[in-house]
């Protein structure tokens, strides 16, 4: 059978077959273009996830003083876990996220409440402000599920999706970040704009 007559036989068939493949690799290209039409993030953003922690002593959150990064240790209650929380860096150049361990005191140390530089951060200054000297925000996203892709053929459960943006510019996701048992999304800390 000549490919022409096949095609004319076959229309309406090869449409309704053509036609889904060509939607997710529009929105695959559409969820992409931003990304490629503007220059990467110029600052690493510092930022946090809280984790649920049967095991430690204390609660920890942290904060920026004279722009460099400290953790505050608040002792937790005697029947209660802790909210710990897991460090990270998103580097916009490579689009990547890497998790910086930190060490906090030995707990019987903690009778109070108490602030104590992170020691993994002390070469890095951190600007505070919500927009980075580059123009790129971070923009805290909502929970989004794996779709009907995810659960027609499995994998992994939904997660929050978040982006730097840029106004009038770029718009990049933050890739998974590993959080163990986390329960909530980012919290935003900051931006790198000096190292030693």
């Amino acid at each position: 059978m000549p490919l022409k007559s096949f095609f004319r036989q076959n229309f309406a068939l090869i449409i309704g077959l053509s036609l889904p493949v060509l939607m997710v690799l529009g929105f695959l290209l559409a969820n992409h273009l931003p990304q490629i039409s503007d220059d990467p993030p110029q600052y690493e953003l510092v930022f946090s996830v809280v984790r649920y922690d049967s095991h430690s002593q204390f609660h920890v959150d942290f904060t920026v003083r004279d722009r460099k990064l400290y953790m505050r240790l608040t002792p937790r209650q005697e029947n209660g876990g802790a909210n710990f929380r897991d460090l990270f860096i998103y580097n916009g150049q490579k689009g990547s996220v890497r998790k910086i361990s930190y060490l906090p005191p030995p707990d019987q140390s903690i009778d109070d409440q108490h602030e104590i530089p992170v020691k993994a951060m002390s070469g890095y200054t951190i600007d505070t402000n919500s927009k980075a000297p580059d123009g790129y925000e971070f923009e805290s996203g909502s929970y989004r599920s794996r779709g009907l892709f995810g659960e027609v053929f499995g994998g992994r459960s939904g997660r929050y999706v978040h982006r730097v943006k840029k106004p009038g510019g770029g718009s990049l996701v933050i890739p998974e970040y590993d959080a163990g048992y986390s329960y909530s999304g980012i919290n935003f800390i900051g931006w790198i704009v000096h190292s030693d």
